[in-house]
């Protein structure tokens, strides 16, 4: 019994392999609103305009989502409607829908 049970977690193991350099896959707003929980992303677009404390509505080419930024990634710089950003995190949902958890933004412009 026991042969057996290491012959195919052995197995299991042998077939897995590597998926990718770790990087982001969703990419836009409108795959980041069909995405698992969980997944990474990292979108590029501006933030529209404050929706809650610390929640804003982001804009890319392909449509809106809510992201959470907490104060302590600001660390001071100003950004304006116009203002192109890169975020970096990872898809959430509560009550009010898919929103994107960010961990790390970057001014591009």
């Amino acid at each position: 019994m026991a042969v057996a049970f290491l012959s195919a977690f052995s197995a299991g193991a042998a077939q897995a392999q590597f998926a990718g350099s770790g990087g982001a896959s969703v990419t836009t707003v409108q795959d980041a609103r069909s995405a698992r929980v969980g997944d990474r992303v990292e979108l590029t677009g501006s933030i529209k305009k404050e929706v809650g404390r610390a929640q804003y509505l982001f804009r890319d080419k392909t449509g809106e989502i809510r992201v959470r930024i907490e104060k302590e990634f600001w660390r001071g710089r100003e950004v304006t409607t116009k203002t192109e950003l890169k975020l970096r995190g990872r898809v959430q949902s509560d009550v009010r829908g898919r929103f994107i958890d960010t961990y790390y933004f970057q001014i591009v412009n």
